[in-house]
């Protein structure tokens, strides 16, 4: 995130405007960063033991902000700093402290500070009421420099040449009681009219520079005052004197003066917010945008403190319970700075929750202390190891994979093309409640305004049915919206009872009914972008049926509704002339009806943004108003929710490491990695282990990493694993598949040499080769036997066929010898053709001039 972008905070100053305080606040503009000129005894702190301090800044209640430049020239007096000492006790960043300021605003403790230390300073004395001239003299020799404690700039210094000089100047400050203490020092002749200025950032040496008198005989250096800067090398000696200095007054940013003696240097004095003309004169140094990049990183480098001590403090999921979100982002954050030790605890929280169940005591959970136990003892699994599993629990056993029963099954085609249901205990449905609760929270921050409106959530019903013990199962879209927060649901474009429609083009029409009526809908999120488009563009289709239904406040008759849920949606709709007046208008000007007309305010586009589905954004785009934002939805699964969107714009994301134990199997074979040793670029198929008694599931996906959120990679989804067809979603294996293509075949009596299916992500279709033996070739009814059995077979084909993200397949016809000529690609010496393994599932037609004929459904 961009930290400059949220930064606010004071400076504090006293006194004329000067070009420095100019300079600051034109940088802190140019960043971003919110700072206030802040007279300090203009700030009246309240302290009360019962509720925090608060601050009035001229008589109004003020923010606490979050840094503060502590640069008034007047003396570092009791108000001053008591006023910073308040607010680093509440947590502000103080550049610098007020201990620091203590020690720079008297030039005498300086002094005694340094000289303590070794460190080499001007020979000093503190001159007295009673101090006599001749003892001044006596001891430092002449001339002298006489000084005020609290000087700077320049000012309140002077050289004196003479005994009778110091009397003086003695006497007439004795006559005019002068409050202010003086010090007498040497005069240091080598340095006479020039010293140096380190400049200190970020606690470092950071540039030099020499000052010099523009007269030969001046005395003083100081730019301020009309002296001359140009640049000094920093050197190994002055830059360890400088930290010597640094270390002792606890210097953040300023400047340290050195003056020349003989062959080396002595501290004439440090500086908590020195003057910079010089520096910026002498040097390519953009001084006020170096202490507000400083700032910015203490800052991030002070929250990612804080969020790691949240992180810490995580030993459990139900720790994670109570977080509300913006601490929820926190903590998530916190735990990407740690991933291994997080992914540890992740880890055996699972497995002890777990210890008896029978799964659990069939592998020795109760004994597993660390990784490497886990994973010697429990293999890499597959659903067919948890489908016995489940069924038992459909029938009411319990203390199987986890603890108890589920509280719901989710219901997937998941990789087998068949159906079949996942169970969810209470601990994963809360795992997958906190990254979405966490996926929220980012997403809102990315865009505040999302709360201003309304959103469009792309789901299906949560609730399909329930077991024969009564146990609810659904799809995990409606699931997670049931689950939503209520301040999210009360935003939804329309009722949820909508989602009960059975019928796809029903479905599709109120959806857009409630919707288009609202011209504040502010989101799109779903996973499926051409989803998003085929409501877009039923709208427009039923643009005149829609705006009636709008104007009069009625539901059109044709809708495949069961009467019960047509009369409770009609019961909360009214009539709305005016809108349905504009909708008309809009439609009549652009010739179709567009979100860009009654959507003007769109602002984000939550959706997949990776993988094959990520093509369907192109069609998409050209519907919606300029300067819509899209953000990845977060990738996911059946299974769990697996990455935490931070960005909008790109697929990749962290991995959601509180809610899951994640291992990675190289492409290339070998062991399972873990998370902490995965390399940026790098593919890997995805193992994980659940809250919901998944151990070392194999998810059949494959992950790309996209960098890092602190150690914690990006993940990106790239495609389901080998012999695997995913269009839209579906994800039909090639086993599946091949059953239902021999099966259509066998029930024509119709004879094959070789089939394969192709995935065309550019027409969303299958398309299915089959070299026929002889001339026994399938033909268009073939076709369509192949297309009713998918949607037999396989619910999520059917439903994406349903919603027109599918289209009608294809069949090419293949010449004879078209096996033979696919074998060949693959035989080599030593490799047989009873060694290969033709692959089923293709995103292109293998061999395709050998194509004979192509039909369409």
């Amino acid at each position: 995130m961009n930290e400059s972008a949220m930064m606010h905070g004071w400076i504090l100053y006293t006194g004329k405007v000067v070009p420095e305080l100019t300079r600051a606040c034109d940088e802190a503009l140019a960043a971003g960063v919110k700072l206030e000129v802040v007279a300090p005894k203009e700030v009246a702190l309240i302290l009360d033991p019962e509720e925090p301090a608060k601050l009035f800044l001229r008589g109004e209640l003020v923010r606490i902000p979050m840094f503060v430049i502590a640069a008034f020239v007047e003396e570092a007096d009791a108000y001053n700093l008591a006023l910073l000492q308040q607010l680093e006790t509440q947590g502000v960043l103080c550049v610098n402290r007020a201990e620091t300021l203590k020690r720079t605003g008297d030039k005498l403790l300086t002094l005694q500070l340094l000289a303590g230390r070794g460190i080499p300073v001007p020979k000093t004395v503190l001159v007295r009421p009673d101090t006599s001239p001749a003892f001044i003299a006596e001891q430092l020799g002449l001339p002298v420099v006489v000084k005020v404690l609290d000087g700077s700039k320049g000012h309140g210094v002077a050289l004196v040449q003479s005994q009778k000089e110091l009397e003086t100047l003695l006497e007439m400050m004795d006559a005019a009681h002068c409050p202010t203490a003086l010090l007498a020092q040497e005069f240091v002749a080598d340095s006479r009219g020039r010293d140096l200025r380190v400049l200190v950032v970020d606690g470092q040496p950071r540039v030099c520079m020499q000052r010099r008198n523009r007269s030969a005989e001046g005395f003083k250096s100081n730019v301020s005052v009309g002296g001359s800067a140009e640049a000094y090398p920093l050197t190994d000696t002055i830059r360890a004197l400088a930290e010597q200095v640094i270390a002792v007054i606890g210097l953040d940013i300023g400047g340290i003066d050195l003056l020349f003696k003989g062959d080396g240097f002595v501290v004439g004095e440090a500086n908590s917010i020195p003057g910079f003309q010089g520096i910026e004169s002498s040097s390519a140094v953009n001084v006020p945008a170096e202490i507000l990049m400083s700032i910015g990183r203490r800052l991030q480098q002070r929250s990612a403190a804080r969020y790691r001590a949240l992180a810490d403090q995580v030993r459990s999921l139900d720790d994670l319970r109570p977080k509300k979100e913006a601490e929820l982002v926190q903590t998530f954050v916190g735990a990407c700075a740690a991933l291994e030790q997080t992914q540890q605890r992740v880890l055996i929280d699972i497995l002890q929750r777990s210890a008896e169940t029978e799964f659990g005591k069939a592998r020795g959970f109760a004994g597993i202390r660390t990784i490497e136990d886990f994973r010697r003892q429990v293999p890499v699994t597959e659903w067919s190891d948890y489908a016995p599993y489940a069924s038992r629990m459909e029938d009411c056993e319990k203390d199987l994979l986890f603890p108890g029963q589920p509280t719901h099954f989710i219901s997937t085609s998941g990789t087998t093309g068949a159906f079949k249901k996942i169970p969810e205990s209470a601990a994963g449905e809360l795992a997958k409640s906190i990254v979405s609760r966490t996926r929220i929270a980012l997403l809102m921050k990315m865009a505040p305004e999302l709360l201003d409106g309304f959103f469009i959530p792309l789901s299906n019903g949560a609730v399909m049915g329930k077991t024969a013990c009564g146990i609810p199962f659904g799809f995990a879209s409606g699931l997670t919206l049931a689950g939503a927060p209520p301040e999210i649901r009360k935003r939804l474009a329309f009722p949820p009872e909508v989602l009960e429609a059975s019928d796809a083009e029903t479905l599709d029409y109120l959806i857009m009914r409630y919707a288009v009526a609202k011209p504040r809908v502010r989101l799109l999120v779903g996973n499926n972008p051409g989803r998003m488009t085929s409501l877009l563009e039923t709208a427009d289709r039923r643009r005149d049926s829609l705006i009636g239904d709008i104007e009069r406040g009625t539901l059109s008759p044709d809708l495949d509704l069961p009467p019960d849920l047509r009369q409770q949606l009609e019961a909360d709709l009214a009539p709305d002339p005016e809108r349905a007046s504009a909708l008309r208008q809009m439609a009549g000007a652009r010739g179709r009806l567009e979100p860009r007309d009654y959507w003007p305010g769109l602002r984000m586009v939550s959706c997949w943004l990776g993988g094959t589905i990520g093509r369907y954004l192109d069609s998409l785009m050209p519907w919606l108003p300029e300067g819509v934002v899209f953000s990845d939805c977060g990738y996911g699964a059946s299974e769990g929710k697996l990455n935490i969107p931070m960005q909008p714009g790109g697929a990749e994301a962290p991995l959601a490491i509180f809610g899951y134990f994640f291992e990675f199997q190289p492409l290339s074979g070998g062991e399972p990695l873990l998370a902490h040793q995965l390399r940026d670029g790098e593919e890997y198929g995805l193992i994980i282990t659940t809250y919901s008694g998944l151990y070392r599931y194999n998810l059949h996906d494959i992950v790309r990493v996209k960098g890092f959120t602190g150690e914690t990679p990006n993940i990106q989804f790239v495609s389901k694993t080998r012999d695997v067809a995913n269009l839209a979603g579906e994800k039909l294996n090639g086993a599946f598949i091949s059953d239902v293509i021999r099966q259509a075949l066998a029930a024509e009596e119709r004879h094959w040499r070789h089939f394969c299916v192709v995935t065309d992500s550019e027409a969303h279709r299958y398309e299915f080769c089959i070299e026929p033996e002889g001339d026994d070739a399938p033909d268009a009814a073939w076709l369509h036997t192949i297309d009713a059995a998918l949607i037999r077979e396989a619910s999520g084909y059917q439903l994406l066929r349903a919603q027109g993200l599918i289209r009608a397949p294809r069949l090419h016809v293949m010449a004879s010898g078209w096996l033979d000529r696919l074998y060949a690609q693959h035989v080599r010496p030593g490799v047989t053709t009873s060694q290969v393994k033709l692959p089923l599932v293709c995103d292109a037609v293998p061999q395709a001039e050998m194509t004979l004929r192509s039909l369409d459904l």
